[in-house]
């Protein structure tokens, strides 16, 4: 019986280990991490006590993996609102998704975010003597969650500056 405990503990002391080691890369949520630690053929009550010991040692935290994961996506030149759609489909918690969004777009200038994005997408602005660059930055532009009507304002101003 002893021996079995043991077992227990040492399996859990591993998952732990486990699970710490991918939270140090980068932050998870517990959806996430309960998949990983089950494609690494741990035991579901092993899983849930390494997740509730995380949680509550604050490890594992849902608005820090909100906030982020929308960070992470906004500097690659994506809209808060694409980013939390993304974080919906990883299974974000609702509440600290919608409370880190509200914050980033507290300080997300859409109009200068795009201009920046189009910058760097196209520093040669090759878009402006050709009718397919054009269309495909526009198509870009979209993928990346910027609406038309801001995506043709960025790009109309530019091509008045010029």
């Amino acid at each position: 019986m002893q021996k079995k405990a043991d077992a227990v503990k040492s399996e859990q002391q591993e998952a732990l280990s486990a699970a710490t080691r991918m939270l140090g890369m980068r932050e998870h949520n517990e959806l996430e991490l309960r998949e990983k630690l089950k494609s690494k053929k741990y035991d579901d009550i092993i899983v849930d006590h390494v997740i509730e010991m995380l949680k509550h040692y604050d490890y594992l935290n849902e608005s820090r993996y909100a906030e982020s994961f929308l960070r992470s996506r906004i500097k690659r030149g994506e809209t808060p609102w694409l980013a939390a759609q993304k974080a919906r489909q990883k299974g974000a918690d609702a509440t600290a998704l919608r409370l880190a969004l509200e914050e980033a777009e507290s300080h997300f200038d859409v109009w200068q975010s795009c201009k920046d994005v189009l910058d760097k997408r196209d520093p040669a602005c090759l878009r402006k003597n050709d009718q397919r660059v054009w269309q495909r930055q526009l198509r870009y532009l979209q993928n990346k969650g910027f609406d038309i009507s801001v995506i043709l304002q960025v790009m109309n101003d530019e091509d008045l500056d010029a």
